[in-house]
């Protein structure tokens, strides 16, 4: 996924650790094959081809966290968008670059979006998608991290290891607390306290790495689908919410329209907490 993974187990013996790691790994292989918008045979590339109105077989990864970005769309009134991918296309160049698209170019990109034209359905052999418009460009990029998170957490649990935690690029799944302690001590520079956290998921959002620069204005890599522009900086948001899967779309969602209006869409729902911070988090026992 282009970002780098750390793990850590608690695990009666090393073995035990090594094997349950390289079994998560093995497990986020599988879901960057499917979500990954670089690889060119994943599953989200030959969907490209799909035509309009087709029903076409998806993986159940595919499929869940298809199906949890179109919930955070609707509750974010289209500020968290996965089929911007052509967008993404466009404003990934740009940075490359160091020059922002051509008007012409953003309008055209922006035609191309729309989560309420994508459905998910039941099949006799497996769930199925469905695009009211031909070639759709799904981007994964805002929750993805935080999805394969929360499977490689679940890969170390099932095999007894359930006081572990996996960050991807920022994003955490937290298990239960290591022995002996409350939960896992979370900081990060621009937060006063360390959050004692388990049994949920951390992520943040923002560009501190990924930025283009244009008369000395700053514009994010996150994209605002509803207008097809880069979002200016606006430094970093930390989401803690059930799972990572949640916290990575709505630190998304929090970097595109601010944390008090993303505060205000999910304020029906549970167990999402914002805050701001100007570095990714941290996590030790």
């Amino acid at each position: 996924m282009g970002t780098r993974a750390n793990l850590v187990i608690h695990a009666p013996d090393p073995q035990s650790a090594t094997q349950a790691a390289e079994a998560a790994f093995a497990r986020m292989s599988v879901i960057e094959d499917a979500l990954s918008d670089w690889q060119l045979d994943s599953e989200v590339s030959r969907l490209r081809s799909l035509p309009a109105g087709r029903a076409n077989p998806i993986s159940p990864d595919l499929d869940r966290v298809l199906a949890s970005s179109i919930e955070i769309s609707q509750a974010s009134d289209g500020a968290f968008d996965v089929t911007c991918g052509q967008l993404t296309q466009l404003w990934r160049k740009a940075r490359q670059e160091g020059v922002p698209p051509e008007e012409h170019s953003i309008q055209e990109a922006h035609s191309t979006i729309g989560w309420q034209f994508i459905e998910r359905l039941p099949g006799d052999q497996g769930p199925l998608m469905i695009s009211r418009r031909s070639s759709p460009w799904l981007d994964f990029g805002g929750i993805g991290k935080g999805y394969a998170a929360d499977e490689a957490l679940a890969v170390l649990r099932d095999r007894g290891l359930a006081s572990s935690l996996v960050e991807l690029g920022g994003d955490m799944a937290l298990g239960l607390p290591p022995p002996n302690e409350p939960g896992w001590r979370i900081t990060a520079i621009g937060i006063e306290e360390t959050l004692v956290l388990s049994q949920c998921g951390v992520a943040t959002s923002g560009s501190t790495d990924q930025f283009l620069v244009v008369d000395g204005q700053k514009w994010s890599h996150l994209l605002d689908p509803r207008t097809g522009m880069a979002v200016p900086d606006r430094g970093s948001f930390t989401v803690v919410a059930p799972d990572a899967t949640v916290a990575d779309g709505w630190a998304s969602v929090a970097a595109v329209v601010g944390i008090e209006a993303a505060r205000d869409m999910v304020h029906s729902q549970q167990g999402i907490l914002f805050l701001t911070s100007t570095d990714p988090m941290t996590a030790r026992p």
